[in-house]
């Protein structure tokens, strides 16, 4: 039996990368917030190409990352092939922490899909003691921000972003501005 703990999950919200593969063997990876609830692991996805491609194949992997220019493109743009690893020929990110594939159980909605997530093989590659930068938490809300932003196309969204952003430039380091920069890019196109 796989634990959780041991990847830094645990009961309420952990965001990951999700990664997932198309019937056709191309790769995805999208941000994906995982919900522990009684021992039980779930994420809620939206209609999109993840959404399909958990359906096609029953499967999905969480990958753990550090990194927010990461976490950006993915939520924002397509991750380029030469980022994926693959495992038993399922993907996962090279720049992962760690991952953790599963047999994926859908309820399906009409515009979000309750997916139960069942673990089936995982691997740690580093362990690193880091402490909670504020600069790293703001960027993953900006990022959730952002793909609203870029579905909605609301004010209220980019008003949170340049809050996060203040936040960034205040507490932040290199990598975490990066992301910022990025992330105003792509969704300004």
């Amino acid at each position: 039996m796989i634990d959780l703990e041991e990847f830094g999950i645990q009961e309420g919200i952990s965001e990951v990368i999700f990664t997932s593969m198309s019937i056709e063997g191309t790769p995805n990876a999208a941000p994906v917030g995982l919900h522990m609830k009684n021992g039980r692991l779930f994420a809620m996805i939206y209609k999109s190409k993840t959404l399909d491609n958990i359906i096609e194949t029953s499967k999905a992997s969480a990958n753990i990352v550090d990194d927010p220019v990461l976490f950006v493109q993915s939520a924002l743009s397509d991750i380029e092939p030469r980022e994926f690893d693959f495992v038993e020929g399922f993907p996962v990110l090279k720049r992962a922490m760690g991952w953790i594939i599963f047999d994926c159980r859908i309820k399906k909605g009409e515009n979000i899909s309750v997916v139960e997530l069942l673990a089936v093989k995982s691997k740690i590659l580093q362990r690193k003691i880091k402490p909670i930068n504020r600069g790293s938490n703001a960027v993953i809300e900006a990022a959730v921000h952002a793909t609203r932003y870029v579905v909605l196309k609301e004010q209220k969204y980019l008003d949170h972003i340049d809050h996060y952003n203040t936040i960034v430039q205040k507490c932040g380091g290199p990598g975490e501005k990066e992301a910022m920069k990025l992330l105003y890019d792509l969704i300004r196109l």
